[in-house]
């Protein structure tokens, strides 16, 4: 469905600019307080538990030069968070999987960031909390297949 047509309000952007930084900021808050960088979080947060994600496509999620992504995955594992290996079905790809150790402060973070979502919800119902994390749900998992396709 394309909804190129749909009359968005010039203060949306606006809005959602502010909403956005808002939402960085306590990633940056959150992610200072277990000693690693907003950008090492986000990536902590963004590799599935048990699923390797290809380092190219957080160059693509990220908008970055490979060698930024480097930078953030070495400071992860370092940490002993993720490892780095081959891709089993193109050596030429290197994905990244959590350790036992990154899973676990994935699970903090996670756990903090819900201890601080009142930015988040505080102005809404509970039926717009819910709907507002159905649509969010549902634009990630959009965007997803878009710069991360499966093999």
């Amino acid at each position: 469905m394309n909804h190129s047509d749909t009359k968005i309000p010039a203060t949306f952007y606006h809005s959602l600019l502010e909403f956005l930084m808002n939402s960085k900021q306590q990633m940056v808050v959150i992610s200072s307080g277990f000693g690693l960088t907003a950008m090492q979080a986000m990536t902590l947060l963004l590799t599935e538990a048990d699923k390797p994600r290809p380092m190219s496509n957080f160059c693509k999620l990220y908008n970055c030069d490979p060698s930024n992504v480097t930078g953030i995955v070495d400071g992860l594992e370092q940490k002993g968070l993720v490892s780095r290996h081959e891709d089993p079905q193109d050596r030429r790809i290197k994905v990244i999987r959590l350790t036992s150790a990154g899973k676990k402060l994935q699970g903090e973070i996670t756990k903090q960031l819900a201890i601080n979502n009142g930015f988040l919800f505080d102005s809404l119902t509970h039926e717009e909390a819910h709907e507002f994390v159905v649509i969010i749900e549902k634009l990630a998992a959009h965007n997803r297949a878009l710069t991360c396709p499966a093999k």
